[in-house]
């Protein structure tokens, strides 16, 4: 019997997981983004994507040949017979073949394997198209934390991902070419996501979208973001607050936001500093 649901992350009992064998078959973002490449590829590029298909066909095909030669090999040498193996002519000439063919598709497998690593390093060009679509989907598909509402197929996205591929303008020079689609598979997706879902959540969403996309860049501060998201909950004593106007809890952040260096370095001193200019523009009314 097999039991199959589309909840991302099911929760099951330990009894349930002791009887039962229990497969999560749900898309990963590595894996997901060495689909997207393909389709990237056969899309720029469909002759080297069909000449990597025909490449996987043909290794499939020597390799099985190669384990049918084994068992030929095998099912002769251990016929029975009152012959001597050196006068065994049948025997010797299935050897001499099978030593042939075997030599042959030693040699196919050994250019197969080189072509493979020519044809991938043409691939990883663009690998950043890749990466971004598959965070991008990934960015969706949290929305289902919010609302159950917002449930979304990779059926759907992919035509959105196609789309992007058309639709972005197209250059003969690859760095731009890829920017070009990085832009127009971004833009295409927000406005999709966009259109079908609350007022309220699409700021929340933009975070999380932009956010997933500068970890990915590598240029998200997690210090800064951990703190953003969470403020100081350090149990640790600190200094006395000198301001009035600013409750305890304000100042700790305050300090904590100090502590963490970078462009807020210096914050505590420049609040003493200009009391007046931050009590103005803390009295207003959306300071943001």
């Amino acid at each position: 019997m097999i039991l199959i649901t589309k909840i991302a992350n099911p929760m099951y009992t330990p009894e349930i997981f002791g009887k039962t064998m229990i497969i999560n078959f749900s898309v990963t973002m590595d894996g997901l983004k060495d689909q997207l490449l393909n389709q990237v590829v056969e899309y720029e590029k469909p002759e080297l994507e069909k000449m990597r298909k025909d490449l996987i066909t043909q290794t499939s095909a020597n390799m099985q040949e190669l384990k049918e030669l084994e068992d030929l090999l095998l099912s002769e040498l251990s016929k029975e017979t009152d012959v001597p193996l050196v006068d065994n002519e049948p025997l010797i000439r299935v050897l001499e073949d099978a030593k042939t063919k075997s030599l042959k598709i030693g040699n196919d497998l050994d250019v197969a394997k080189e072509t493979a690593v020519s044809i991938e390093s043409n691939r990883l060009d663009y690998t950043d198209v890749a990466k971004r679509g598959a965070i991008l989907f990934f960015a969706m598909t949290s929305l289902s934390s919010i609302s159950k509402m917002y449930e979304y197929s990779l059926t759907s996205y992919l035509v959105v991902f196609r789309n992007g591929l058309e639709m972005s303008k197209k250059d003969n020079v690859l760095p731009a070419r890829l920017r070009m689609i990085k832009d127009k598979l971004t833009q295409l997706f927000y406005e999709f996501v966009c259109m079908g879902i609350f007022e309220a959540h699409k700021l929340i969403f933009s975070f999380q979208m932009t956010t997933m996309i500068m970890n990915g860049d590598s240029i998200l501060d997690r210090t800064e973001l951990d703190f953003f998201l969470k403020g100081n909950t350090s149990l640790d004593e600190v200094e006395r607050n000198p301001f009035r106007w600013m409750g305890d809890a304000q100042w700790k952040d305050a300090v904590k936001l100090d502590a963490n260096g970078g462009v807020f370095e210096g914050l505590l001193l420049n609040l003493k500093d200009f009391e007046k200019q931050w009590k103005d523009w803390y009295d207003e009314e959306t300071p943001e």
